[in-house]
């Protein structure tokens, strides 16, 4: 009996500039992600507004970050890239990069925005050879750090990627300022309270 790896289409990555993959990226973003998913950039950006909650108008904010991404590459000093997983011809899963530009920072960093891949290949470790893959090509290029974010109850992105040598740096916290909040009340009358202790 055969292998049944034998018979499976070889995986490849690469950055990918083929304007005519935008519909079939789309699909896969927005097919795949929860609410769990959202995090403080899609908070402080376009696709969400609030935690749990996409915007309504997600399909065409992703469209247009797909298309943007789309159409960068090195050559030309671009800040946002786009990576995918091939399995022969068909995306099996996409990475959206975002290179520093300003260059402020002590070393050179880039953010994985976005890993997504198709349910059917989670698990395959082909997420992982994705992200290495990633790794690998920032490196080349004189990037010195990768950060990302995950979303606070995305438990099993977050025990992913720690397995793949990112480590927790912060603790992000959101507070709504337009909402009466009876526990914030509460919270900061306890600590003036424990402020006039010394």
């Amino acid at each position: 009996m055969k292998n049944a790896q034998a018979n499976s289409p070889a995986i490849s990555f690469s950055w990918c500039h083929d304007a005519t993959a935008e519909d079939t990226l789309c699909k896969l973003y927005l097919d795949n992600v929860s609410a769990d998913y959202i995090s403080h950039s899609e908070l402080q950006g376009e696709r969400a507004d609030a935690p749990g909650n996409w915007r309504a108008d997600l399909p065409e904010v992703i469209r247009g970050e797909i298309r943007a991404a789309l159409s960068h590459d090195w050559a030309h000093g671009d800040s946002t890239l786009l990576a995918v997983a091939m399995s022969g011809e068909a995306i099996v899963g996409m990475a959206l990069v975002s290179i520093d530009t300003r260059q402020r920072a002590s070393k050179s960093f880039a953010a994985l925005d976005d890993l997504v891949l198709l349910p059917s290949v989670r698990g395959s470790g082909i997420g992982s050879q994705l992200v290495e893959w990633v790794a690998s090509e920032l490196h080349s290029h004189g990037i010195a750090r990768l950060f990302l974010e995950c979303g606070a109850h995305n438990l099993t992105a977050q025990k992913f990627f720690q397995g793949r040598g990112f480590k927790q740096v912060s603790v992000v916290m959101l507070r709504e300022l337009n909402v009466v909040d009876a526990a914030v009340a509460v919270s900061t009358a306890v600590d003036d309270k424990d402020g006039d202790r010394g």
